[in-house]
C-alpha cells in the first residue's frame, strides 16, 4: 500500500537535484543535462514525499507514433516493496495509445517486474566500457570524409538515423545534439551525410552513441575520433546483432561488462530497422 505521504505527478526542472539524489541512491550517475535531455524529449512520472522528495521515477519517450522508449525506472530503497516502481511504470505506459510499442533496456532486478507487466525479451545490447582506448591498425580509408556537424546537415542525420531505428526520433535528437560533447559526420564523395557519432561527458564516463554508419569499420572510425584525447573511461552500448564491431571494440580495449535484455510491450519485435545502428544513445533511450 502507497504511503499517505506520496503523491505521483509529472516532474519538471525544479524536481532535477531531487531526481540526481534519487539516482545516486542505486548507484546510477544520472546528472543534470542527462535528466534536461529526457524531459526535453518525453516527461518523468515519479511519486514526490510532501517536503518535495523524489521516492521513485520512470521516464517515457516517446519517437513519433511508431515506438517509444521506458527507462530511469528507480525506486530509492527507502521506498521499496510499496508498489511504487509498478505504478509509475504503468503511468508512462498508459500516457500513450495501446498501440505504441514500447521498448526498455532492462536491469536483472526489474525483470520480473516488467514481465509481469507483460513486456517480453527481444533482443539485447551489450554494455562495453575502456580505460584506456587503442586506436585499431589499418583503419583510414579515403572513401569518406569526417567532419565536425554543422545545423544545416540536421535534416540527413534525423533521417538517417529513422532508417536505423525504425522510428522518427527528431524531437531526441534535437535535444541530445544540443547536450554533446562531440559530434562527427560521415560524408561520401557527394557530399551526403552516411553516417553520424556523438559523445556525451557524463559525471564518470564519456557516453559514445548513437552511432549510426553503412558498416563496422566506419562505425569505428567515428568512433575513434570522438576517443582522440579522450583521458575517462569510455562507455558504448551496441546491439547484440553488431558481432563483428564488439569483436573490434575488444581489441581496441573495451571489456564487455553486461548484457542486458530489450524488451517489448504491444508488439513482438522491434520495428524494421537497417542494420545500421551500432551503438545507442543510452539505455533510457532505447
Amino acid at each position: 500500500m502507497v504511503q499517505n505521504d506520496l503523491s505521483l505527478a509529472i516532474l519538471n526542472e525544479r524536481d532535477i537535484p531531487q531526481l540526481i539524489q534519487l539516482s545516486d541512491s542505486v548507484g546510477w550517475d544520472y546528472d543534470e543535462s542527462e535528466i534536461k535531455t529526457i524531459m526535453e524529449s518525453g516527461m518523468i512520472y515519479g511519486y514526490k514525499t510532501v517536503s518535495g522528495k523524489v521516492a521513485a521515477s520512470a521516464a517515457i519517450v516517446p519517437y513519433n507514433k511508431n515506438l517509444a522508449s521506458l527507462g530511469m525506472v528507480i525506486v530509492h530503497p527507502h521506498y521499496r516493496r510499496l508498489g511504487l516502481g509498478k505504478t509509475v511504470t504503468m503511468k508512462c505506459v498508459q500516457s500513450l495509445p495501446s498501440s505504441v510499442p514500447i521498448m526498455l533496456i532492462a536491469t536483472a532486478e526489474g525483470i520480473p517486474m516488467y514481465e509481469r507487466l507483460g513486456f517480453r525479451s527481444v533482443n539485447s545490447v551489450q554494455k562495453l566500457l575502456c580505460d584506456s582506448f587503442q586506436r585499431p591498425m589499418n583503419l583510414d580509408t579515403n572513401e569518406f570524409i569526417l567532419e565536425r556537424f554543422h545545423d544545416r546537415n540536421l535534416s540527413q542525420i534525423i533521417d538517417l538515423d529513422q532508417v536505423a531505428v525504425g522510428a522518427k526520433r527528431d524531437t531526441f535528437l534535437i535535444a541530445r545534439i544540443k547536450q554533446a560533447n562531440q559530434i562527427i559526420l560521415a560524408k561520401n564523395t557527394t557530399g551526403r551525410v552516411v553516417g553520424y557519432a556523438l559523445s556525451i561527458q557524463g559525471t564518470v564516463n564519456l557516453l559514445v552513441g548513437p552511432i549510426v554508419a553503412p558498416d563496422a569499420k566506419l562505425a569505428m572510425q567515428l568512433l575513434e575520433q570522438l576517443a582522440t584525447n579522450n583521458s575517462n573511461t569510455i562507455r558504448i552500448d551496441v546491439p547484440q546483432e553488431q558481432t563483428q564491431f564488439t569483436s573490434m571494440l575488444v581489441r581496441c580495449g573495451f571489456e564487455l561488462v553486461s548484457q542486458p535484455p530489450i524488451m517489448l510491450l504491444n508488439g513482438d519485435e522491434l520495428p524494421p530497422r537497417s542494420g545500421q545502428l551500432f551503438a545507442i544513445a543510452a539505455q533510457v533511450f532505447g
